[in-house]
């Protein structure tokens, strides 16, 4: 992959209306723009749409109005199947909460979805067993998450999200319910994984320690990105 954009958000707006209140506008006109290997923090105040941010940027959820390209792609130009298609071929998430399965072992919550997409077994297991080698638990393939530290967790949650080689690779507070160490421990993981397989990324995080490791981070208030620091 060269090392060309990625992310295109132009214009991004959304708005909430509830009934009998006035308009709430979260984000206003907002623009991002990220390149393949590159590692993007954004920072701010609880409730200022962060979330909301990563949500629209990964097509979960719709902009009141602007535009999104991932790999020059207009996702919003696609009708929901073909952009829940694009999806999960071409984004990885990862989130706060594991939301890994628990009736199942850390190998089988990572292939899962491949058999959801009916894709080759044999090839998504190999693929899925030299990712738990990568990320150094490999001996950990057959445990249930219960019997995983939350790092652990985390990790397999990752390797998750890298199955189908996403080129765009989004994170809500990934490392939030983790000590500091091992916080770190998987921040490091991520930064080595956007590098080595050249994938951009987007990160929300209130860990200011990790944010200025990042390549390049911004502040979302009153609906606008602001750089905050860039290397």
């Amino acid at each position: 992959m060269e090392n060309g954009t990625v992310l295109s958000a132009s214009g991004i707006e959304k708005s909430f209306t509830a009934p009998g209140a006035a308009r709430l506008d979260i984000l206003r006109g907002l623009d991002l723009t990220v390149p393949a290997g590159k590692l993007v923090g954004i920072v701010g105040a609880s409730g200022t749409g962060k979330s909301t941010l990563l949500h629209i940027l990964g097509g979960l959820d719709h902009p009141s109005a602007g535009t999104v390209a991932i790999g020059g792609q207009d996702i919003f130009g696609l009708d929901d199947n073909k952009r829940s298609l694009f999806r999960g071929n071409t984004i990885g998430f990862v989130f706060q909460f594991h939301h890994l399965l628990p009736e199942f072992s850390a190998l089988e919550n990572v292939v899962i979805p491949s058999m959801i997409t009916k894709r080759d077994q044999t090839a998504a297991r190999k693929k899925a067993e030299e990712l738990f080698k990568s990320v150094g638990i490999a001996e950990r393939m057959s445990h249930r998450p219960g019997k995983l530290s939350g790092g652990e967790q985390q990790r397999v949650a990752i390797i998750r999200a890298l199955m189908n080689e996403p080129r765009l690779l989004l994170a809500d507070e990934p490392t939030g319910n983790l000590d500091e160490h091992t916080a770190e421990e998987v921040f490091a993981l991520i930064r080595g994984l956007v590098t080595e397989k050249n994938i951009a990324s987007v990160i929300v995080t209130h860990n200011m320690k990790l944010a200025a490791m990042m390549d390049t981070v911004y502040e979302l208030h009153e609906g606008r990105l602001h750089v905050r620091e860039e290397k």
